[in-house]
């Protein structure tokens, strides 16, 4: 198995929060390397891990099965016997902890523990108040070290830094979309998986406060955070049961890049030659640029198939892999008119008419580049009634063509 090597902690010096902080962001990139991890799970410390985690509950050790991916393990969640058919739910009304189901006590436990950990980690419920703030595009052109002259609060920092980063790489763009395309509709039912079952975003953002010395918990606290950094360390998804514990390997491939903008690592799934995260069972998802899209814009894509597609981002995913080119040939769209894009100099816009639907297309220029210099293209619907090219860029912003043919720049 493939180790990952957690930074050394710096010595403290004085009451400076400069050091901490700076480690905080090395740490935040080894967390990151851990949740897009594909080395083998670790089934040893994952199964004691959650052998404690039943026990601080007080329940006894579960059976432990393994699978090779999420989509397997829905059909052995759906028909085990023991799970309660209507999720998690509420707590019974007056019951002692004791007596809660197993379910809500593993998730009460957990709550209760971060409710304590967040307090460690923002001392003050005020703290976006104090310090001072920059504008957003500032931030990634600062150090650590600059950001604390400048008179930002370390909290706001490790804010800003790295807990939206690892929220917005692991759970925004890769676990949500991953939990609706391998396990579908049931993946959205709390009895088949629960939001906190796959939470290494702020199980790493509380750990690495800890271990950067930027808080400290109280040891039962502690204790419990160890299970969970372990088990996302070393395990895939989970799912914890009264008598039947599932859990499942990592995958064995994931291809990600850094998103359009990457200010502190933030990644986001892609691969255009195959799926973007494979597991051994052949389960896996496709993912274009962080949109993820069905398994026929690789294997089998038609224009018949894009045109019925209901989802814009899919539709525009599918249209690029495709080609726009392509797709205006094939889809025998019409060119009704075209003319310079008065909100991005050196762009044309192009107003098409989609016999098909009875729709219109403006193909336009992305305002913005990519990381690689280049400008993506991209279809807006717009009304049937439009036929100037200039003011469909200007509906597309809620502005009369006038109004948007007097903009110097739009992104």
């Amino acid at each position: 198995m493939t180790a990952v090597a957690t930074p050394r902690r710096p010595r403290a010096r004085g009451v400076s929060l400069v050091e901490p902080v700076e480690f905080a962001c090395r740490l935040r990139d080894e967390w990151l390397r851990t949740g897009l991890s594909t080395a083998p799970a670790d089934r040893d410390i994952a199964q004691r891990a959650v052998t404690e985690l039943y026990a601080l509950v007080g329940a006894a050790p579960p059976e432990f099965v393994w699978v090779p991916s999420p989509a397997a393990a829905v059909e052995i969640l759906r028909d085990d016997p023991d799970r309660p058919p209507g999720g998690i739910g509420i707590p019974p009304s007056g019951q002692p902890f004791r007596n809660w189901p197993l379910l809500q006590r593993l998730l009460g436990n957990k709550s209760a523990m971060r409710r304590r950990l967040i307090e460690r980690t923002e001392p003050e419920r005020e703290w976006w108040l104090r310090g001072r703030s920059l504008p957003a595009h500032e931030w990634s052109a600062m150090s650590p070290r600059e950001l604390l002259a400048a008179g930002i609060s370390a909290p706001r920092i490790l804010d800003n830094l790295v807990h939206l980063p690892l929220q917005e790489s692991l759970r925004d763009s890769m676990y949500r979309p991953m939990r609706a395309e391998l396990l579908g509709p049931d993946g959205r039912r709390t009895d088949i998986a629960g939001y906190e079952q796959y939470d290494t975003w702020t199980v790493a953002f509380h750990d690495l406060n800890r271990v950067a010395g930027l808080a400290r918990y109280r040891d039962d606290d502690a204790h419990q955070l160890d299970q969970w950094v372990a088990l996302a360390r070393h395990a895939g998804w989970w799912w914890p049961g009264p008598k039947r514990c599932v859990l499942s390997e990592r995958p064995v491939a994931v291809h990600a890049e850094p998103q359009a903008v990457a200010w502190f690592g933030e990644t986001r799934l892609h691969n255009s030659s195959g799926p973007a995260v494979e597991f051994a069972d052949g389960a896996g998802v496709f993912a274009l640029h962080g949109t993820f899209v069905p398994e026929w814009v690789f294997n089998d894509l038609t224009v018949e198939r894009v045109l019925a597609v209901r989802n814009i981002e899919v539709r525009r995913a599918a249209i690029e892999r495709l080609g726009w080119d392509e797709f205006i040939d094939r889809a025998g769209l019409t060119l009704l008119s075209a003319a310079p894009d008065p909100g991005n100099p050196g762009a044309e816009l192009r107003l098409y008419d989609n016999w098909r639907d009875r729709t219109r297309v403006l193909l336009v220029v992305n305002g913005s580049r990519e990381r690689d210099g280049t400008r993506r293209r991209y279809g807006l619907n717009v009304p049937v009634t439009i036929d100037n090219p200039v003011a469909a860029a200007g509906w597309s912003y809620g502005l009369s063509g006038a109004q948007y043919a007097q903009l110097r720049r739009r992104t």
